[in-house]
């Protein structure tokens, strides 16, 4: 009877280890896709294979292994880089980076649609009495 418990034991202290791994791992890549490759900003350093950004996945990696949270690492990052670092912008700036394209286009549509409406008026032509 106790050597069922603890191979039960065993084995749900192994799949939760598994499970923690899992999500290191995913988290890892989630912020890997989140951060730009420093020395060009060209791509995420998950696409990326300068030294620079190897050298922020190997940083990620031992972050991760402390148990830091996703928010502490991209702060720290913030704070080392800018917030260019970020592949997607946060807060105010995001909004601003999404709302003003809408906002264009619908106005752009609303002055395209009023010009049509004028052009398909017919025109008046006053005949001299």
């Amino acid at each position: 009877m106790k050597a069922r418990l603890l191979a039960i034991a065993l084995l749900m202290s192994g799949s939760a280890a598994a499970s923690l791994a899992d999500s290191r791992t995913e988290l890892e890549s989630r912020l890997q896709h989140k951060l730009m490759a420093p020395c060009c900003y060209g791509g995420t350093i998950d696409q990326h294979n300068s030294d620079a950004a190897n050298q922020m996945k190997v940083e990620i990696h031992e972050f991760v292994s402390a148990g830091r949270s996703e928010r502490q690492i991209l702060d720290y990052y913030k704070a080392r880089f800018g917030t260019r670092i970020l592949a997607e912008p946060e807060g105010l700036t995001w909004w601003f980076g999404t709302l003003t394209p809408l906002v264009a286009l619908i106005g752009g549509t609303l002055i395209v649609i009023r010009l049509i409406r004028k052009m398909k008026r017919p025109v008046q032509i006053n005949e001299p009495a």
